[in-house]
């Protein structure tokens, strides 16, 4: 089944997407898909003109309030440059290029030649891989990646590959998604065109689009609606995105009774020696780190620790509102707890937060 991290992305892109390729673009253009590199995922260039149109920039205005503060500067020097080109590697690094002849005055940007500038989030582009410009992955969207306005790339979400341009003037946009499986493709982005018909601030966006399928291939297209509110639209898709990644709160039952522990809803326990007994996290239940992206993201229970409420799996990612990052950070922890203390704790996809008092 098609991830529905396709057909958000898709969604994400169509918000800005299009089919714009009347002028040769720059040479700058080029400059900086010759630039890009690393194990890109995710491409998107423009012209600047075309971002700084109020019809994009109101879209991108609510995109950017979601990026580092220091970021914005980035933002303001690429509505102001020559060109601009953001990449996304499968590490969800970014890298941000703008071409401008100017000096940006953006601490967050450093100089990488005459004329270009560079910002990354994360550990930036891998130096060794090959640029987007001559990377055999991006071949079919280059013609696209050269000439349009605004062009986005996304490779590999799931079997799906996705390629959307964008014009401001007039205002007209396409989105192909191409995967095995084409009716399952237009399944899912029908699902998502009808959840965009239901919500009111997107319903008029949702009702200039028009699918059409081709084999594998399924496209959407958006044009003839130049009064459409782009940055309301913008926000729905992020909203649903944020309450997708949202944890769930996570069901605890209370222990069987006969133990010592007194116990309310699940969530609330009473001990009678607060720090003794928190301790048995880590010894009874024989915790090891959870290792993400080479960071340690907290601690899991390979016994369970029935008093407490704890299963085997479930990890332990915070004590007191502080992440933990070690078994010594949650040792160091626990002993200054005076009375009470807090545990949060995921469950599979969900999570609590745990009360424990002392008697």
């Amino acid at each position: 089944m098609i991830p529905w991290l396709a057909v958000r992305v898709a969604t994400g892109l169509l918000v800005i997407g299009a089919v714009a390729c009347r002028d040769a673009a720059p040479s700058a253009r080029d400059r900086l898909l010759g630039e890009l590199r690393g194990d890109a995922v995710t491409v998107v260039v423009a012209d600047g003109r075309a971002i700084s149109h109020s019809r994009i920039r109101a879209v991108l205005d609510v995109v950017a309030a979601q990026w580092p503060a220091s970021m914005g500067c980035v933002v303001e020097a690429a509505y102001g440059g020559e060109q601009a080109a953001l990449s996304v590697d499968r590490g969800r690094n970014v890298t941000v290029l703008v071409a401008t002849a100017g000096d940006p005055k953006c601490a967050a940007l450093s100089q990488r030649a005459p004329g270009l500038w560079i910002a990354t989030i994360g550990a930036g582009p891998a130096a060794a891989a090959p640029a987007v410009r001559d990377d055999a992955r991006f071949a079919r969207a280059l013609p696209y990646l050269r000439t349009a306005p605004i062009a986005a790339v996304a490779l590999g979400i799931g079997d799906a590959h996705a390629i959307a341009t964008a014009q401001a003037e007039p205002f007209e946009a396409w989105l192909a998604i191409d995967a095995p499986g084409g009716d399952e493709i237009a399944q899912a982005v029908q699902v998502q065109i009808d959840k965009l018909r239901g919500d009111p601030a997107a319903a008029a966006f949702a009702a200039a689009l028009q699918t059409s399928r081709a084999g594998n291939q399924v496209v959407v297209r958006l044009a003839g609606a130049p009064d459409l509110d782009l940055a309301a639209v913008a926000r729905t898709v992020l909203g649903w995105a944020e309450d997708r990644t949202r944890p769930d709160i996570a069901r605890f039952a209370c222990p069987d009774p006969g133990t010592d522990t007194n116990c309310r809803n699940g969530t609330t326990y009473q001990l009678g020696q607060l720090r003794e007994e928190l301790m048995m996290i880590v010894d009874t239940g024989q915790v090891t780190p959870v290792v993400e992206s080479g960071v340690v993201t907290g601690l899991r229970l390979g016994a369970p620790v029935p008093h407490l409420g704890l299963d085997a799996g479930d990890i332990v990612v915070a004590v007191d509102g502080r992440p933990i990052s070690s078994r010594a950070m949650f040792q160091r922890l626990v002993p200054r707890a005076r009375g009470e203390t807090t545990v949060l704790v995921r469950r599979g996809t969900t999570e609590q937060v745990l009360h424990f008092v002392e008697r």
